[in-house]
């Protein structure tokens, strides 16, 4: 199916000899929308759903771990199994910010490439937790409490542990859009300096081995409604305006086309 190519794309400020490339702009704005959906979906169905609104105590013991799966098996097993899939929304919406990010650091940029790379493998742990803990549910009915609860646990240790793929991510995004030169910035400031909130409140979670109760513990305030919440903020606040830099990026485009055929 050939590409939709409304315009040649030439950035803000191209160097020199830069090589003009075709823009898709309906499908790079789908790709934006990917984020807010998989949000949306992994806090109704993870969150609300399977019960992790806040998560069920790292404190419980073996045979409670086994109770709340027994309890709640369908639920988990339908909020898991669908936020499995819907994850790769997440690596989806990251290809729309490296491009837009590529609009200020240029075609070659590393920041870009290291977002693209964060969003990616941001999905890898997810996906993989939400599989153990759907692997739980389904087989809760025949395993033994002992290692339920050592599902239960390394789902959390590698969904929390993993956070500095997404660190990177955000501090690449950050940077980049903190650079952008542009009277009316693609991305504001605000949005910027929350990204880097986000990025240091994640150091926290490395205490969630080592912890069973208070604000430390996996479902804690710190570790969770602060770790957690700040991305919850993030995401959207990103999404918003990188859905709405990408019209005013084709303004910028057919402005220079215009420039340059008239």
């Amino acid at each position: 199916m050939a590409t939709i190519a409304d315009t040649r794309d030439t950035a803000a400020h191209p160097p020199s000899g830069q090589l003009t490339v075709r823009h898709d702009y309906r499908t790079w704005t789908l790709l934006a929308w990917c984020g807010p959906l998989f949000m949306a979906v992994f806090i109704l169905l993870w969150g609300a759903l399977a019960g992790n609104l806040p998560p069920f105590p790292p404190s419980a013991t073996a045979a409670e771990v086994r109770a709340h799966y027994l309890d709640h098996r369908l639920a988990i097993m339908i909020g898991m199994s669908v936020c499995l899939t819907v994850t790769s929304f997440y690596m989806a919406w990251g290809c729309a910010i490296s491009h837009v990010m590529r609009r200020v650091e240029g075609p070659g940029g590393l920041l870009g490439n290291l977002e693209m790379m964060g969003a990616t493998i941001t999905t890898a742990p997810i996906m993989t937790a939400c599989a153990i803990w759907l692997t739980a549910a389904h087989e809760a009915r025949t395993l033994s409490p002992e290692l339920l609860h050592m599902l239960y646990w390394a789902g959390w240790l590698l969904i929390d542990l993993a956070y500095f793929v997404t660190s990177f991510q955000i501090a690449a995004i950050s940077l980049v859009f903190a650079r952008d030169t542009r009277d009316r910035p693609l991305v504001p400031s605000w949005v910027n300096w929350w990204g880097w909130v986000t990025f240091a409140s994640f150091f926290v979670v490395s205490a969630i081995p080592f912890v069973t109760t208070g604000p430390l513990a996996f479902n804690g305030v710190i570790s969770f409604w602060i770790a957690f919440g700040t991305w919850f903020v993030w995401c959207p606040a990103l999404s918003f305006h990188i859905i709405r830099a990408i019209p005013r990026l084709r303004a910028e485009d057919e402005a220079a086309a215009a420039a340059v055929t008239g």
